[in-house]
């Protein structure tokens, strides 16, 4: 046995090299026919040092790649940013000035509804018999202030029923109102009907609008409501309706986020959907 051999058996086993080929020999002659080749060859370990590298770079590489998808992956819109005549329906509003924004959202439904139907709309006395909040004089209306509601119909500056009371079942439609100015001749049943609250008694209370905009076109209509608050209770009614025009004039339009639409606008709404 060479020096080779005898060095490279004795970093394998730990033991001095004679005795290794002694014992290798021994091994040999027992399990090795008489007559046969008995000459000794070393095989070396094949490295996986070049496979494990390959393996890491891989897993890297496939890493680095989804990060990248997502970060770059387009997450799903959350509620739009308030304007800053605008207020969060959620957060931004007097107790009082809540209960109302909430009871005039089912309130807009029910009217529209009844012009879709009808083709008029409820009065503040038709509300009573309707038993419609905010506009129904219960316990609700006095907690929250006896607002005064007013209904002015799309053409007319004079608020209807200003003055007097009208039969409880009286449909307010531009038939009964007095003549309306030249401009508004020919918009007839287009154009917004409002509810108008003034007058609110608790403390910090606001004025409101409920602006049902609409338009006719042969037989199809569409309706669209927004809320406005403005922080005079008393504030006089604006005359012209069209947002830029409130806005003017210190109305800031409610936007009725609810509580899943806030958890989206804190946390964001990626969440990997």
């Amino acid at each position: 046995m060479d020096a080779v051999t005898r060095k490279t058996f004795s970093s394998l086993t730990g033991k001095p090299a004679a005795k290794q080929a002694a014992s290798v020999r021994q091994t040999l002659d027992a399990i090795t026919p008489v007559g046969a080749n008995r000459s000794l060859r070393i095989v070396r370990p094949i490295t996986s040092r070049l496979e494990t590298l390959a393996m890491l770079s891989a897993v890297v590489t496939a890493a680095a790649t989804s990060a990248g998808l997502i970060a770059l992956r387009e997450r799903t819109p959350g509620p739009p940013a308030l304007l800053s005549w605008q207020l969060r329906s959620f957060d931004g509003l007097r107790a009082a000035d809540q209960a109302i924004h909430s009871a005039l959202l089912p309130a807009a439904e029910e009217i529209t509804w009844y012009n879709n139907d009808t083709g008029g709309w409820i009065t503040i006395a038709g509300a009573q018999e309707k038993l419609l909040p905010p506009f129904y004089r219960d316990a609700f209306w006095k907690t929250n202030g006896e607002v005064h509601w007013q209904l002015i119909l799309p053409g007319y500056h004079e608020a209807h029923g200003v003055g007097r009371e009208e039969p409880a079942d009286h449909i307010a439609t531009p038939a009964t109102q007095p003549t309306p100015n030249a401009v508004s001749e020919g918009t007839l049943g287009q154009g917004a009907t409002v509810y108008y609250g003034t007058g609110g008694r608790v403390p910090g209370q606001g004025a409101y609008l409920l602006v049902i905009g609409h338009a006719h076109a042969g037989v199809m209509w569409t309706n669209q409501s927004t809320i406005w608050l403005h922080p005079d209770p008393n504030a006089p009614y604006p005359g012209v309706v069209k947002p830029e025009a409130l806005v003017s004039k210190g109305w800031r339009q409610v936007v009725p986020y609810n509580g899943a639409s806030e958890v989206e606008r804190v946390k964001g709404t990626g969440n990997g959907r």
